[in-house]
């Protein structure tokens, strides 16, 4: 079983190479990186035979992205269905003893889908609001207003392995098959609820996410502006629309894998 890393840089050179996460990924596993904008420089990690650079296809969303890779992984370096495809966002940091352990329990477990215990900080305490139920028009709203966000699960209740209805895209862990089945993401959205998306489809498949609270690692999350007017409000609110109304089984994924 191989393990492959999908990392989408949207002109996020200087956090990927402050953070080092992927020479060291590299050292014992596939890392596929695919910028999304011009101005990137990856040639100083082209030296390893693990690395590889997509530098193409720019303005691309979320999903598409992480599709391409996938796309790439498959018939470009022979990913198999049995392995393991990685969406992992470019500001997360994991170390290899963490990814072993992810894979030894996936394998354990037979889980197909899993996520991480992601911090905000380095020291590891700071909780991410990763873990999800998934959401309602109502929670959207309130969320939106300032309210708080009620479906937001407190890792602080969660001591073992537990299935939970959605995990954030900055880390993604699928069995290669199970990504192949579910069509990828959702290219109907441009950016925001495409992993809600993808993880409601795979548990309605027979395929929850499962949360492992032991594998931990650090994600440096910035939130874009979501300002009246903004792009990432209108894409957003589009996204949450889409969402609902794939829920309510009005619209289908779209996908081209």
């Amino acid at each position: 079983m191989k393990v492959f890393f999908s990392v989408v840089s949207h002109g996020h050179e200087s956090i990927i190479r402050e953070l080092d996460c992927i020479s060291n990924l590299c050292q014992e596993f596939t890392v596929v990186l695919k910028s999304n904008k011009s101005g990137d420089d990856f040639h100083y990690l082209m030296a390893s035979e693990t690395f590889h650079w997509i530098d193409s296809d720019y303005g691309l969303g979320f999903g598409h992205n992480n599709n391409k890779v996938y796309s790439y992984c498959k018939d470009k370096l022979g990913m198999k269905e049995h392995d393991i495809f990685v969406v992992l966002n470019p500001d997360v940091l994991i170390d290899i003893e963490s990814v072993r352990r992810l894979i030894f329990f996936m394998k354990k477990d037979k889980n197909k889908l899993c996520a991480i215990n992601l911090f905000k900080d380095r020291d590891l305490q700071v909780f991410d609001n990763s873990i999800r139920e998934f959401p309602c028009l109502n929670q959207f709203v309130k969320s939106f207003l300032g309210f708080g966000n009620s479906s937001i699960i407190d890792k602080a209740l969660i001591d073992k392995p537990t299935s939970v209805d959605w995990a954030a895209g900055s880390f993604l862990a699928f069995k290669a098959n199970l990504y192949q089945s579910l069509g990828g993401f959702d290219e109907g959205y441009f950016m925001y609820c495409e992993d809600i998306d993808i993880c409601f489809r795979s548990k309605k498949a027979g395929f929850p996410v499962v949360y492992y609270p032991e594998v931990r690692a650090l994600h440096l999350a910035k939130h874009a502006n979501r300002s009246l007017f903004s792009m990432h409000l209108y894409w957003h609110v589009s996204s949450v629309i889409r969402f609902l109304c794939s829920k309510s089984g009005l619209v289908k994924a779209k996908s081209k894998i």
